[in-house]
């Protein structure tokens, strides 16, 4: 998951401003409802949590930022921008930023205060406070002692001198710290609120918010509308006066939008339908978009038999990532033959070739030697995934694959994405495919998650003193080619270690209707509906 107003203030991130030019893809005669400015899409299913400390999943991110702010914001033009905070200031060396907000209110009619922010990032790095992406936070000057227990939240590296003001000390100089802050884990939260109600996110009677739309109507697993807030700071920038987010299958909303039901399909809620790709694609309505984002297979080393490297590095090799891109997604993904995007720089080689059916062969044999295990001793291979149009098929042609190179029948096992969530959470699972859309443009972003075992998203049980070494250097490093030369060792330590399969380098693959202009598709995955226009 996870997101994130991009390297300093003025730095360009990599957006696609989506202005409806090009063939028409739909009928021109859409119903009325547009001259009331509302656009409808499909989310497919309930969101797992709209909380800004817990959210995971992308398509719930892109929510809690629908209806939340930060401090900063990518803006239509695809810069980085100041959001809640109307100024900073970068001093000591650029370890401290002192932020000045903007006079704003919550939904609920409640200031907006720096307090806010400070009370939501202590909240998210309470030992005791679940949540994913707190690891994000370990920017801030003791942070992480803070999570782990050994310091008070009192020690937290910010100040709140008074409503308007709020200073942030880092733990070390970092070029991407704006970038941070519009990921959710760096959202305020309405203290008052949180501590009367502390599940205040699971309805739409308590959810209170700042950002350009609020909840209008939740009907759970059915629909969820969002209307413009009048409280927001930039309300007269907001266009759109309603959005209506339907909760059906993939092949569902595909036809709703044929029917001009929806406005918006696919990519980044729901999936376009496979069977109806090339089709759309030979007619000029498939609309893609690049996007940092990696599918991959989290590998549980706590489950037997895959403490065993060989065992991981021989299911890895197994797969033929080509095959998968051509004949089952199909929608110009590229295989992945490292963790970070190869978008991103750091991978110049692959760090093993694809669908090495021969060496995985021998390593599988291997790795029953080492663990003085028979073939027929194996014991039951579960693969977890969510549940969905989109990943049925590529699980089955991972089981599929592997049978025939290693002889290893793979048990699927599909369930609701919030169940699959906390099974992985959890650490309940052997095999689970996943993904990981860049939180910001750094390779970091996809390298930290499994810097620990503890990390809310690592999930592996997997962690390596040396990998964890290079990263912290990395953080100290002033020269940037430096810097990306112990990257590269990291991702070459954790390739060699394999607690984590890479499939393939994602694509944003939507249609959508023509009169739809200046949604704001980012490169991690993020669509912006504050600027957008729905015309005739």
């Amino acid at each position: 998951m996870k997101m994130l107003s991009r390297l300093l203030l003025v730095l360009t991130m990599m957006t696609l401003t989506l202005t409806g030019c090009g063939k028409k893809n739909v009928s021109s005669d859409r119903p009325s409802h547009t001259a009331a400015q509302s656009v409808r899409f499909n989310i497919g299913n309930e969101p797992q949590t709209l909380d800004p400390r817990k959210v995971r999943a992308l398509a719930d991110v892109n929510l809690v930022k629908m209806f939340n702010e930060g401090l900063t914001r990518v803006d239509k033009s695809g810069k980085a921008s100041l959001a809640l905070a109307k100024d900073v200031q970068v001093l000591n060396g650029g370890l401290t930023y002192k932020f000045t907000l903007h006079p704003t209110k919550w939904s609920n009619g409640d200031a907006l205060t720096a307090s806010d922010f400070a009370y939501a990032w202590k909240k998210s790095l309470s030992p005791s406070f679940v949540s994913p992406n707190s690891y994000m936070l370990f920017v801030i000057k003791n942070a992480e002692a803070v999570k782990t227990g050994k310091l008070p939240s009192s020690l937290l590296g910010i100040e709140t001198p008074d409503d308007k003001t709020l200073i942030v000390h880092l733990s070390h100089k970092i070029p991407y710290f704006l970038e941070l802050t519009e990921h959710p884990i760096f959202f305020p939260v309405n203290e008052k609120l949180d501590r009367k109600t502390p599940n205040w996110a699971d309805n739409q009677e308590t959810y209170v918010s700042n950002g350009p739309f609020l909840i209008h109507d939740w009907k759970h697993h059915n629909l969820l509308e969002a209307a413009k807030n009048p409280t927001y700071w930039d309300a007269k920038a907001v266009k759109l006066g309603k959005l209506k987010m339907v909760m059906v299958s993939e092949e569902t909303g595909f036809k709703m939008f044929e029917s001009q039901e929806l406005d918006w399909d696919g990519s980044p809620f729901s999936a376009v339908p496979i069977d109806a790709i090339e089709t759309l694609r030979e007619a000029n309505q498939l609309q893609t978009s690049p996007v940092l984002a990696t599918s991959w297979i989290r590998i549980n080393l706590e489950k037997a038999p895959f403490k065993s490297k060989k065992m991981r590095r021989a299911f890895a090799l197994a797969i033929n990532r080509q095959d998968i891109v051509e004949h089952v997604t199909q929608g110009n993904q590229i295989p992945a033959t490292g963790i970070v995007p190869k978008a991103m720089g750091l991978q110049e080689q692959p760090y093993f070739k694809d669908g090495q059916n021969e060496e995985a062969a021998n390593l599988f044999e291997e790795a029953l030697l080492e663990l003085g295990m028979a073939r027929e001793k194996l014991p039951e291979i579960v693969f977890t995934y969510a549940a969905g149009d989109r990943t049925h098929p590529v699980a089955q042609a991972l089981q599929q694959q592997w049978y025939a190179t290693l002889g290893v029948r793979v048990r699927l096992e599909p369930m609701e994405p919030k169940v699959y969530f906390s099974r992985v959470s959890k650490q309940d699972y052997t095999l689970a495919l996943g993904s990981w859309f860049a939180d910001f443009n750094d390779p970091i972003n996809f390298l930290e998650v499994f810097k620990t075992k503890t990390n809310g998203t690592n999930n592996t049980n997997w962690e390596n003193p040396s990998y964890a070494e290079l990263l912290e250097t990395s953080y100290t490093c002033q020269n940037p080619e430096e810097r990306l030369a112990y990257l590269k060792q990291s991702e070459q330590l954790i390739m060699d270690e394999m607690p984590v399969i890479p499939v393939f380098y994602y694509t944003l693959l939507f249609v959508k209707d023509e009169g739809l202009k200046n949604v704001v598709l980012t490169k991690t995955g993020n669509i912006d509906f504050k600027w957008a226009e729905l015309n005739k």
